[in-house]
């Protein structure tokens, strides 16, 4: 499960949880759904983490795996984490925990789907100076 914060340390979606790190996955090992919420999770972090993330070409590699029924679950999912992302601050009780939000989304997204991710190693890395 992908973790977005809204405040003060609080998962963000319904289902979202904390995880304990665990072994990067495979692309081949996830299903459209996982797929999906990780690509969500890579265009959040380049949108919210702008100067400090970017997305890798391997975004777009997960992207194009899917079609029909796949392609299917595997937008709802990512259109459904990115919206997260994106809105993430309406829910947030004003601008300080605002930038909270983004801080700790931007580190988790670094953490689980960073060079080193846990979940899914690649799909962003941090922007060069």
């Amino acid at each position: 499960m992908v973790t977005v914060w809204i405040a003060m340390g609080a998962p963000a979606l319904a289902g979202a949880e904390v995880q304990k790190p665990s072994p990067a996955r495979t692309q081949q090992s996830l299903t459209p759904r996982e797929a999906g919420a990780r690509y969500g999770q890579a265009l959040g972090a380049e949108h919210i983490c702008f100067g400090l993330l970017r997305t890798t070409d391997a975004v777009a590699r997960l992207a194009e795996k899917y079609s029909g029924a796949d392609r299917k679950a595997f937008k709802d999912e990512a259109d459904k984490i990115f919206n997260a992302w994106r809105d993430a601050c309406r829910q947030s009780g004003g601008p300080n925990q605002c930038r909270l939000v983004h801080e700790w989304n931007c580190r988790a997204a670094l953490r689980e789907i960073g060079p080193e991710g846990s979940a899914l190693a690649g799909l962003v890395e941090q922007k060069k100076q």
